[in-house]
């Protein structure tokens, strides 16, 4: 006996080594990777949106900054509403701003509808929900969805109404209408410009509109009427303009010469050399390239009074000073375009022949010239194709890193919940195993105390005797002195091996009986003659030994038997013979 406790003390020692092992580093090292993660998706979320932010504020200031700001957002899938919405904004204004198409934003149909849903549950962001609406009729334009257009365009009249309404403030109004015009003028629609225009000019008593924009707007209703053939609206709503700011270079440069060169479109030639006459010698005397039209448009005045000479003296000055302005910044490819063909319908005039080829020739340079333009421009949309693959490429590097960790994360948590949980297991054994020592160690020491029946006489066995005999008859003894010494492990889980089956072949119960018999007057036999039809042969023996005052655990270990099995069969053993739950079954029972 004392070779085995000091097999299983030593397996004991074994195991409360391993146990040590402590998992604190392993626990820190998983909370720190799991914090660092979360630390790095969080600081990425962040610089995203701010980046968002910051592009909508240089949208106008400095659209090529915003640009490279908005083009450097990674992570749309983890933004929330508000931003997501802000990015596809931003995209398709800086789309239009730079005058692309937006045939291809279509996710600014989203963050218009995300928009005037936040409008119309809270009356908040009316410049995004304005602005994103108006993107969004722009998108189907470009699309030639031209029903849709106009319907969208109606949709934000109504809000810019409900604002204008709600705060007094016709900005929205002046803008909506602004680009509701300049969608109909694209389309050669005069009829809705004459009438988003003239609507513009009555908003607040004509007050809505910024003083610097008053010229700009009455200038394009001057043309509108002209187009319409209204010539009296048109002559009243450039000299509207006029009376503005007459001095301004918006007037000077734009609306006179305009107002000019329709006079004499509409046969009022006289009235219209005049002008042009004055405004030849301000251009003149600025040093403007303007000279050059306005002298183009005084040569083509005289040229329709039928004064050739006049018109060939205008037109060679205009020449003359165009051959300067051909290298500049400010040359007009459209200006040269005209100057050739109103020299052809000099010619023609003066001489009575026309000759194409100036204008073949000019038509083949400028096919080259865009040819070659295309062709730069397909190398530079190739190139930037390219770039965007390795970017993308980039990313997807990034997310399968990204991907690694969270799965290296998750192994390691995963090996971090099967330490603890295993090392949980074995504290569990550990204990079982230290209790089972403890148990085997005072059934070892009853075992072997000194025989009192030679000292007190006594005929019939102690009770110590059936602990001893149960002993002997489990075989404990048996196993250890006949086991070969190869290794503690060995020895001890040939004992710990044995299940209910095998202990119970190993014992002698009917020798087993005989003892409680005697110890106990007879307890077994009158056990089993009153309740041989009650209890089953396992019932039985439990009863025997609970009556030799084997405790539960002391069952466990001698028959192999489970806690769970034991506490099992002594309920079933209260519930046949109807015993209450406190009282003790070996005393009840007899």
């Amino acid at each position: 006996m004392g070779v085995l406790l000091c097999i299983i003390r030593e397996n004991v020692v074994s195991l409360q080594k391993i146990s040590r092992m402590t998992m604190k580093s392993k626990f820190l090292i998983g909370l720190i990777g799991a914090m660092a993660l979360c630390l790095m998706v969080s600081c990425s979320v962040r610089r995203d949106r701010e980046r968002i932010d910051t592009a909508e504020e240089l949208l106008y200031s400095s659209r090529d900054t915003a640009e490279l700001l908005i083009r450097q957002v990674e992570r749309l899938e983890r933004l929330e509403d508000e931003h997501l919405a802000k990015y596809w904004f931003v995209i398709c204004d800086l789309h239009a701003n730079s005058m692309q198409s937006l045939s291809e934003d279509s996710m600014i149909c989203w963050a218009s509808e995300y928009y005037r849903t936040q409008w119309e549950e809270e009356h908040g962001d009316a410049r995004h929900m304005i602005l994103s609406g108006l993107d969004e009729a722009m998108y189907f334009w470009w699309n030639g969805d031209k029903a849709r257009t106009q319907e969208v365009l109606q949709r934000q009249k109504k809000y810019a109404d409900e604002v204008a309404e709600q705060s007094g403030e016709h900005l929205w109004q002046v803008i909506v209408l602004r680009v509701s015009a300049e969608i109909a003028m694209r389309d050669y629609d005069y009829e809705h410009v004459r009438e988003y225009t003239e609507t513009l000019i009555g908003l607040d008593n004509g007050k809505a509109i910024h003083l610097d924009e008053v010229e700009r707007v009455y200038n394009a209703l001057a043309i509108v009427y002209f187009s319409l053939g209204e010539y009296d609206k048109m002559e009243k709503c450039f000299e509207k303009a006029i009376a503005q700011a007459a001095d301004s270079a918006f007037i000077v440069n734009v609306v006179r010469r305009n107002y000019a060169d329709l006079l004499g479109e509409i046969g009022q030639t006289d009235r219209a050399i005049r002008m042009q006459e004055v405004l030849t010698e301000e251009y003149r005397q600025a040093d403007s390239w303007l000279q050059v039209e306005s002298l183009y448009s005084l040569s083509r005045l005289w040229l329709n009074k039928g004064d050739k000479q006049r018109a060939e003296r205008y037109m060679r000055e205009a020449e003359e000073l165009f051959a300067g302005y051909k290298e500049s910044e400010e040359f007009d490819p459209a200006a040269e375009a005209a100057f050739l063909a109103h020299r052809q319908v000099l010619e023609y005039a003066q001489k009575g022949s026309y000759h194409c080829f100036p204008l073949v020739q000019y038509n083949n340079h400028w096919s080259e010239t865009d040819y070659v333009r295309y062709r730069v421009a397909e190398a530079k949309e190739r190139s930037i194709r390219d770039l965007r693959e390795r970017n993308l490429y980039l990313t997807i590097s990034r997310q399968r890193q990204m991907i690694v960790i969270i799965m290296l994360f998750f192994v390691t948590l995963g090996g971090i919940l099967l330490f603890v949980y295993l090392y949980r297991r074995r504290q569990r054994l550990l204990l079982e195993k230290e209790e089972e020592i403890e148990t085997l160690r005072n059934m070892l020491a009853s075992a072997d105390k000194p025989d009192d029946r030679f000292r007190t006489g006594a005929s019939q066995p102690a009770e110590a005797d059936v602990r001893k005999l149960m002993l002997q008859q489990l075989g404990v003894i048996k196993t250890i002195a006949g086991t070969p010494t190869e290794a503690n492990q060995q020895l001890l889980a040939r004992l710990m091996a044995l299940n209910e089956e095998t202990a119970n072949a190993l014992i002698d119960w009917p020798s087993i009986y005989q003892t409680i018999d005697l110890v106990y007057d007879g307890f077994y036999t009158r056990l089993r003659d009153k309740y041989k039809d009650v209890l089953n042969e396992k019932e039985l023996q439990l009863c025997c030994l609970l009556k030799a005052d084997f405790s539960t655990k002391e069952i466990n270990m001698l028959t192999r038997q489970s806690l769970q099995t034991i506490y099992q069969r002594k309920t079933q053993v209260r519930q046949k013979l109807n015993l209450p739950e406190a009282e003790d079954i070996t005393t009840a029972i007899i």
